[in-house]
Formats: structure tokens, C-alpha cells, sequence
């Protein structure tokens, strides 16, 4: 092998080392600078974007945003409030039975949140949202009286006593509706043990509801066509003693005389 070739060889493998060292540190370089590209979550400014679209309208949308907050804030601050936002979306929408199902989602999870209260609410209120006529709503007000005593129970110190309070007492009155309508349904047909049942749900569940008087009379009326005479009795003369002033007062007073002509 000649000197010069030698010399050629070292030439060759200096400058391929001096190629291998750029290669390197032109691919640290690249990786350095594609780490500072790559954004981090930012969970605050995405739930503001989730938000603006519920403003405007696009629930959907704005759904599907807050599933993203739920899987990628490794925070763990925006994950709880974006389940609960889910639920609002439904119910802003309209569709109370997926909203309920949120906000039991979230209650299970953060009983002990800051948002519980509200989230108690809205469940609540999602199924208050339900009730329309009174031979289809019996159900979802019985679960809304439910779910607002919880939260009274629950949450005492709750922002929503005043409101919730009304709230009961509608459902109650719609619960009351509900056993009267099927009460003198049963009554109309004859079937009088069933009434009773019913009519005394009234007086046992909901006292002093407006429906009270009817269902004294009507238990009453049961009671004599069941031939019970002392419970008739008894019934008509409650209604007498606390609802003087009313029509159904004169008619049990009617009724009350012609049980005690038959009695003679």
C-alpha cells in the first residue's frame, strides 16, 4: 500500500466521522426542537371553547369537547366539572333522562365535590323536567320528590331550599292527583277495595292537600257500597269537621243521613 493512498484513507475517514458527529447533532437537534412543538393539554382554555359552543347552541359539539377534557386533563381539576358540564348540555337540550344519568355519574364519583349541591339539583330537576300530565308523570315525580329531599337531606346548606320546597310540594300535589285519578278510576268500576287503597295513600302520603277532600268523600262512598258502615261514618265526618264550607261537606252530610235512615 503507497503512502498516498495511505493519506487518501485518513482524509476519507476523518470526513466521514466529521459527516457521522453532524448527522448526530443534527438529529438532536430536530428531536429538541420537535418536543418544543408538541403542545401540552390545555384543559382551561378547551373547557372555555366547550362552553362558548353550549352558548351558541352546538350541545353536541360542545359534548364531545368535554369527553376530550375527561381522558386527557392530567390535572384532575377540569375532569370533574367537564362530567358535570355533560349534564348540563343534555338538560340545556332538553334531554332530561341522559342529563340524570350525568349527573348520578357525577355524584357517584364526587359526592363530596363542591358542585355536588348543584349536581343533586339538577338530577332532581331532570326529572321534575319530565313531569307533564298527571296519568304519565306519577313516576318521574315520585323520583324527583325523591332526589330533593336527598338533597335537603344530603346538603342542607344548599343554595336552592326556597325553590326546592316548591318544588316539593308540586310534586306531592301531582303524587296526590295521581292516586285520586286512579282512585275514583277504581271507584267507577266497582272495584272499591282498590279505591279505598288509594284514597287512603291520599290521606296517609299527602295530608292536607287539596285533594283531601275529594278522597274523603269518595273513601267514604267506598266504604258504604262495601258495606262498612262505621268506616263511611267515619270518613264523611272528617271531611264534614274539616272542610265545613265545602259542596262535597253538604253531600256527605246526605250521605251521612241516608245511612242513618237505613239503620233504622
Amino acid at each position: 500500500m503507497t503512502a498516498e493512498y495511505k493519506r487518501n484513507d485518513n482524509i476519507y475517514r476523518k470526513y466521514f466521522l466529521l459527516f457521522i458527529i453532524l448527522l448526530f447533532c443534527f438529529a438532536c437537534s430536530s428531536n429538541k426542537s420537535a418536543v418544543k412543538k408538541a403542545p401540552s393539554f390545555e384543559a382551561e382554555t378547551v373547557f372555555k371553547e366547550a362552553d362558548d359552543k353550549m352558548k351558541n347552541g352546538f350541545y353536541e359539539e360542545a359534548r364531545s369537547v368535554l369527553e376530550t377534557i375527561k381522558t386527557q386533563d392530567s390535572s384532575g381539576k377540569y375532569a370533574p366539572l367537564a362530567q358535570l358540564r355533560i349534564g348540563d348540555a343534555y338538560f340545556e337540550e332538553g334531554l332530561y333522562e341522559e342529563s340524570a344519568i350525568e349527573y348520578g355519574q357525577f355524584l357517584n364519583m364526587h359526592l363530596h365535590n363542591k358542585y355536588a349541591p348543584y349536581a343533586q339539583y339538577q338530577l332532581a330537576m331532570s326529572y321534575f323536567k319530565r313531569i307533564k300530565t298527571v296519568d304519565v308523570s306519577y313516576s318521574s315525580a315520585q323520583r324527583a320528590l325523591r332526589e330533593f329531599e336527598k338533597l335537603l337531606i344530603t346538603y342542607p346548606r344548599n343554595p336552592y331550599v326556597d325553590v326546592v320546597e316548591s318544588r316539593i310540594r308540586m310534586c306531592k300535589r301531582i303524587l296526590a292527583e295521581y292516586e285520586l285519578y286512579v282512585g275514583k278510576f277504581y271507584f267507577d268500576k266497582g272495584s272499591y277495595g282498590a279505591a279505598v287503597l288509594r284514597f287512603n295513600n291520599i290521606l296517609q302520603n299527602y295530608p292536607d292537600s287539596k285533594e283531601e277532600p275529594e278522597a274523603l268523600y269518595y273513601l267514604g262512598l267506598s266504604y258504604k257500597n262495601m258495606s262498612e258502615r262505621d268506616k263511611a261514618l267515619s270518613a264523611l265526618k272528617t271531611l264534614i269537621e274539616k272542610y265545613p264550607t265545602t259542596k262535597l261537606s253538604k253531600e256527605a252530610k246526605d250521605t251521612i243521613a241516608s245511612l242513618s235512615k237505613k239503620e233504622k
